[in-house]
This record gives structure tokens, sequence and C-alpha cells, in this order.
């Protein structure tokens, strides 16, 4: 009898009209956290009276400052007042004029429903004497509506917008979406698969209309040529890579302002023994064997064989982490006609994964691993039956199963060679803990 051989297995798993006099401004109460702008239209001219159709808050006036609202423009540290002021009183509040933002219900004042309506703006911005160069846009929010001068607002909460006045035309910024670009690698024998996805927005969702470019680099070294971006998602495959751990990451560059860039965090796979993330080694298994030479002459023995199997970080689909790897192994039989017939079978240890910070030390029976045999054309031997893994089978490849089979009978008495394949596959419990485990698989050739 042979001394068993061990594999390694692994996976990771209104009201008061204010003036257009200009006021010097003393120190003001801070910007409304979080508050934007939106305006119709979003560009024009200084000279249009008034500048603007319509102005949108994405807030109400803060707690306390309820009570009225204006709206001005800020240049050089002069504040302009370019709309009458708005109250909580006026008879006009939420009707076709807007909602002035007093209780719960964001500012929103829009002048198409009626065209007289001056509390979106009743001036050209060239009445404040804008120079070229960016302006603030302010919408002030008041405790009191008896608001007599523009100093009033020192101690008042406001939104504000930043616009750019250039040779008499006013614009307002395009928002740049904040994108984030994300990244998986995955490991068959020598290539890896690398996949960016650029997504957008709170939550974030694929930005399928971004325009652009993805690079791939491991380290600061670009692998694989730039791609394209299509639909949010860019995709590369590099061949002969090297055996050992590798960290890719994907850095998404926009084709125009409409989109931020961003870069992805590092994914990990590796080549010929799997690495986890946050792992800074693999867990090498060694493998010893023996054969007994035969009692009538020739030897029947293992001559070459997998001494890890890697079979990569599983995924979920339906109730399980799935993986898979193969194994390859051959078995050469020098022995005269009528030796005994051999057999080759194995059987799979449970996986364990080590304690990492404060997470204790795990362990997945080894029942949740089967494989299914072959042999290429030409070899003498069989292969084995299937082994579903638990719960396909009562215990998976938890006890011993026969990879292959083979009879000195079937052949001229030379060395005969059978060469046998198996496709383990890994189907693991949904509440698996996460971690990098590894396992021995003993083969033993009798």
């Amino acid at each position: 009898m042979n001394t068993p051989k061990r594999i390694a297995a692994a996976m990771v798993v209104g009201a008061v009209m204010l003036g257009s006099v200009g006021v010097a401004q003393a120190a003001e109460a801070a910007v409304v956290p979080g508050g934007t702008i939106t305006l119709t239209p979003s560009s024009g001219t200084i000279a249009s009276d008034p500048f603007l159709t319509g102005l949108a808050v994405n807030q109400a006036c803060p707690a306390g400052y309820q009570v009225a609202s204006s709206t001005s423009v800020v240049q050089g540290g002069i504040n302009y007042n370019i709309s009458n002021l708005r109250t909580s009183t006026a008879a006009n509040v939420g009707n076709i004029y807007g909602d002035w933002g007093f209780g719960a219900n964001p500012i929103s004042i829009d002048r198409s429903g009626s065209p007289t309506n001056d509390y979106v703006s009743n001036l050209p911005l060239s009445a404040a004497g804008l120079a070229d160069g960016n302006f603030e846009l302010r919408v002030y929010c008041f405790a009191s509506a008896t608001i007599t001068n523009l100093a009033a607002k020192a101690s008042s909460p406001y939104f504000s917008l930043t616009l750019n006045q250039s040779g008499g035309n006013w614009s307002a910024p395009v928002p740049v979406i904040q994108t984030i670009t994300s990244l998986t690698a995955s490991a068959t024998g020598t290539s890896v698969a690398l996949s960016a996805t650029v997504k957008s927005g709170t939550p974030s969702t694929t930005a399928t209309a971004a325009a652009g470019t993805v690079s791939f680099f491991e380290g600061a070294t670009q692998v694989g040529t730039t791609q394209t971006v299509a639909s949010g998602q860019a995709s590369v495959s590099l061949t002969g890579v090297a055996n050992g751990a590798h960290s890719y990451t994907a850095a998404f560059t926009p084709s125009n302002t409409v989109y931020s860039a961003s870069t992805s965090g590092s994914s990990s796979v590796s080549i010929g023994a799997l690495i986890a993330p946050t792992d800074t080694a693999a867990v090498p298994v060694g493998v010893t064997f023996n054969i007994a030479a035969a009692t009538n002459g020739g030897v029947l023995q293992l001559t070459s064989h997998d001494s890890i199997v890697a079979l990569g970080t599983a995924t979920v689909s339906g109730t399980t982490f799935n993986a898979s790897g193969t194994l390859n192994a051959v078995v050469d039989d020098s022995r005269q006609a009528g030796s005994p017939d051999w057999n080759l079978t194995g059987v799979m240890g449970d996986f364990t994964a080590p304690a990492v910070g404060t997470a204790p030390s795990r362990t997945l029976s080894a029942k949740y691993l089967g494989w299914a045999p072959t042999v290429t054309a030409g070899s003498v031997g069989s292969a084995g039956a299937v082994v579903l893994p638990a719960p396909g089978s009562p215990s998976g490849l938890n006890t011993s199963s026969q990879l292959s089979y083979g009879s000195t009978s079937a052949a001229d008495p030379q060395v005969t060679t059978t060469t046998v394949a198996a496709l383990l596959q890994l189907k693991a419990p949904k509440n698996t803990a996460a971690g990098n485990y590894a396992g021995v698989l003993t083969l033993t050739l009798i």
C-alpha cells in the first residue's frame, strides 16, 4: 500500500420692497449645511430683467428663521438685494408663486405661473454693477418680518450658490456627479479577469451614462489596455500571470466634466496558491508519499500531481457559497500483466481558517466538497464515480472516494499511463463565516 499523498485545497470564502442698494457685509451667520440651489434658467445675460424664472432649494428655512426670506447677490464683499421680501403672512404663500420654505416644504419659487411674481428676482444683475468673475447668489431666511436694511442679514442663515459673470453673461456651474469605481478580480489558471463598474448617487447605482475610460493597475504599473466604459462597465483579461499574489486597482477617467474621476479599492487574486486580500502569505501544505514495489516486478506510482489546488473566492448562488478548481494526477504502472488491480482514492479533511484579529479560528466540514473525475483519451484506467457535495451526498469527500482505477491485464505489460482529473466542487452553507480556508486532500494509490 502506498503512503497517502496530501494535496492542499483552499477558498477565500412678500411684503416689504427692498431697494437694490449695496451694503458692505459684517460677519454673517454660516451658510446652511447641505443646502443646494437650482436655477431656471441656468445661464443668461446680466441685462435680463428679471434674470431668473425659477429658484429651488432642497431644504426649508431652518427652524427659528421661518418668518421671512429674500434673495441677494454678493460680490467683492457687497450685498445687493434682487427680490422682494417674502413673508409667512403673505397671502400668496404656497400658490402659483411657489413655496417660501416656511414649514417642512423646501423653498420652491416659480415665476412661470405668474410672470409678475417678483419674489424670484425683480432686477437685472446689471443693477448690482457686477464685474467679470465669480459672485454668490444667496437665499436668506429671517426670524423677523421687520427687515429694514440689508445689514440685518448679518445674523441670518442663508443658502449659497456660486455663479460666474463674464462679458455680460452669467452661468451656473454644472454639478459634478461623484462616482465610485469598484473592481472584481478572478483567476483561472494563469489568466486573470478584471471587471470594473462605475457607480454614482446615493444609494449608488451603475452610472450607465458615464462616458470615459478605465485603466487597470497592479501597484503603479498599468496592466492590459485602457478600456472604454460602456453602460458603466469595463473589463480586461490578462494572460500568463506569474505565480503568487496579485493586487489590482481600476481608475475611471471621465471624458467630460459631468462625472468625477474615481479609483477603486484593491482586489486580489492568487496564481498557484490562494492568498486572501488581507493575508501576507499562503498556507503551504507539504505532500509526501511512499509506494511499495510490486511483488512480481515493476512499480505502480503517482508520477505527476498537483500539490495545491486553489478554489478561488467563493461566490453566493442561492443558499450556498460556490467555488471550484481542478485536481490533476498521473498514474504509471510498469508491473507485469496479472498484477493486482490498482485503485486511486481520495479523502478530504475538514477545512480550517486561522484566527484573524478578534475573530476566532473557524472550521468547515469536508462534506461540502465533492468531485467529478475524468480520464483523458488513451488512458488505461477508468474514472471513479461523481461524488456530490453535501447534501447531494451524505458526506461528500469526507469519506474515502474512488478517483480512478485500472488493471495491468488491459494493456501490454510495459509502462501504462492513466491521466486523471477531477473537478472539485465546493458548496458551503451561506452562513459560513468569512476567512481564508485550507484543508488537506489525501490521495492513496494501492
